[in-house]
């Protein structure tokens, strides 16, 4: 594994990992966080910069239905994908959902995000060997990889971006199945 895919990997596991609220309570809102406990020291002593970090805009949510409620739009994500047997969930509210499917290390992300005209939300933007362009149904999708697996794949369709990435790769096949699964 390159080192700029060990660093999404790391990057999506931080991410996914970092302490969430959960979707669906009363109204579906996240809780409010409690106000930043107090330094011991002001900030001009601590070398006179403040540190700040960047908010995970992500919710965990329970269930497919959850995240597509606060994404905003109707999601399909597949019910499994084989070799990956656990699935988590999670949203940006109004803009995106998307689907974690893991097997110890491994995992295949795929994601479901209003169309900003980025065209690639798959979160990889390493260099593969191979970029080719397959049509899947009624639509193109761009798949990157080493000759032989697919680690991203991306499209779009209906005012929709799509991505699945996949750390081990996925074959051609497998990937297409995903990719009709999702429409």
């Amino acid at each position: 594994m390159n080192a700029q895919r060990r660093f999404a990997l790391l990057l999506s596991l931080t991410l996914a990992a970092a302490p969430l609220a959960a979707c669906g309570g009363s109204n579906g809102a996240a809780e409010p966080d409690p106000e930043p406990a107090a330094t011991e020291q002001p900030a001009e002593e601590q070398g006179g910069t403040e540190q700040t970090g960047i908010a995970n805009p992500f919710v965990d949510c329970e269930t497919a239905y959850d995240a597509a409620q606060l994404a905003g739009f109707d999601v399909n994500f597949p019910e499994s994908v084989q070799g990956y047997s656990e699935r988590a969930y999670q949203a940006v509210e109004g803009q995106m959902a998307q689907c974690f499917y893991s097997d110890g290390e491994q995992r295949v992300l795929v994601r479901k995000a209003v169309d900003d005209g980025s065209g690639d939300i798959s979160g990889d933007y390493g260099e593969y060997a191979s970029k080719t362009t397959v049509t899947v149904g009624d639509v193109e999708v761009t798949e990157k990889g080493d000759g032989d697996l697919v680690y991203v794949a991306i499209w779009a369709k209906g005012g929709y971006l799509f991505a699945i990435d996949a750390d081990a790769g996925l074959s051609a096949t497998e990937i297409e199945t995903l990719v009709h699964a999702t429409m």
